[in-house]
């Protein structure tokens, strides 16, 4: 009896890796496969721990085919894994923290204390509201980074900012987005410029999932858009993209030149969520792509009082470029 219930939890667990296989490929508007998705990684574990229980039990050829089926999970992420840092561009450093900062009640002075510490150069924020930007401003960051294009809101969720050592021109608000996401022009010198995002797509559950898809599209297509206006001006996306690695129509901004940073540079999935729990995080929904840049640092940060951990970035441009904007 024993036996056989240690044998139905090794089916189970093989299962599962076909599973996180057929939802990373297939790309579902169903709210339960979308989350099946955004766990990838860990039905890997789960089905691993099922090719051992089978090894165990001398079921041979069943145990060949789970290693198969596992391996093929195993693929899926190993694009993650496998990258290297840049050498450092020709053009100008920029040092970028993006921070989802838990319906703005985020240690506002740690934050600041780390934007002066890392010199960070350009910060994307999410889950912004009023409040917290008055507490940001009375902790010093107009100071560090007086170029700002907030859009905080009450609530909290929907808050965006962007916030800057360099002038920013052409803002906006892009339109139709349950929660603010925004573009800028980052004037990085007279010869130099940064298409940014800073980016909150609605989460795709526990909402009809179709509504997030919309707007990853529509996301897409805003920021592809923007690149092809000016296709010598590097772009970097920076958000809580409330994604993962494993959705397709998130590896759908992997095209016409853009690349997941930690995919770039082999940091792997980068867990950011939930920061707040005895556990660590699970889920890699805070990213950064990137077209134009070069990667020189990259890493998870801790964001005390939110539940995401943030990341930091050195990137460089790869060089001097004729400026769209007079």
């Amino acid at each position: 009896m024993i036996r056989k219930f240690f044998l139905a939890i090794a089916y189970i667990a093989v299962g599962v890796s076909v599973l996180g296989v057929v939802t990373h490929y297939v790309g579902p508007e169903s709210n339960i496969l979308i989350l099946a998705s955004s766990f990838v990684p860990l039905l890997v574990v789960v089905g691993v721990v099922g090719i051992v229980i089978l090894l165990l039990a001398r079921k041979w050829v069943i145990a060949a085919v789970a290693t198969v089926v596992v391996a093929a999970a195993m693929a899926t992420q190993a694009p993650l894994y496998v990258g290297s840092l840049d050498e450092p561009g020709e053009g100008t450093t920029l040092r970028v923290l993006q921070a989802n900062i838990m319906l703005g009640e985020s240690d506002a002075a740690d934050l600041v204390q780390q934007i002066s510490r890392r010199d960070v150069d350009i910060l994307t924020i999410e889950e912004l509201t009023d409040d917290a930007v008055q507490r940001l401003a009375d902790e010093g960051i107009d100071q560090l980074l007086p170029e700002q294009f907030l859009v905080p809101k009450p609530d909290g969720g929907g808050g965006t900012g962007i916030y800057s050592k360099f002038p920013l021109s052409d803002e906006h608000l892009l339109p139709h987005f349950a929660m603010a996401n925004l573009s800028a022009t980052v004037e990085v010198s007279d010869s130099e410029q940064l298409a940014l995002f800073a980016v909150h797509p609605r989460a795709p559950y526990p909402e009809p999932a179709w509504r997030w898809a919309d707007e990853m599209e529509r996301l897409r297509e805003a920021v592809h858009s923007r690149a092809a206006q000016d296709p010598e001006v590097p772009v970097l996306v920076s958000g809580d993209f409330n994604s993962t690695y494993s959705h397709t129509r998130y590896r759908t901004f992997l095209t016409d030149g853009f690349d997941d940073v930690a995919e770039r540079v082999g940091a792997g999935i980068t867990p950011s969520y939930p920061a707040n729990t005895w556990y660590p995080a699970l889920v890699g929904i805070d990213r950064m792509i990137i077209r134009g840049l070069t990667v020189q640092e990259f890493n998870v940060v801790d964001l005390p009082g939110s539940d995401h951990h943030g990341l930091f970035a050195v990137f460089t441009t790869a060089g001097a470029t004729e400026a769209s904007n007079p």
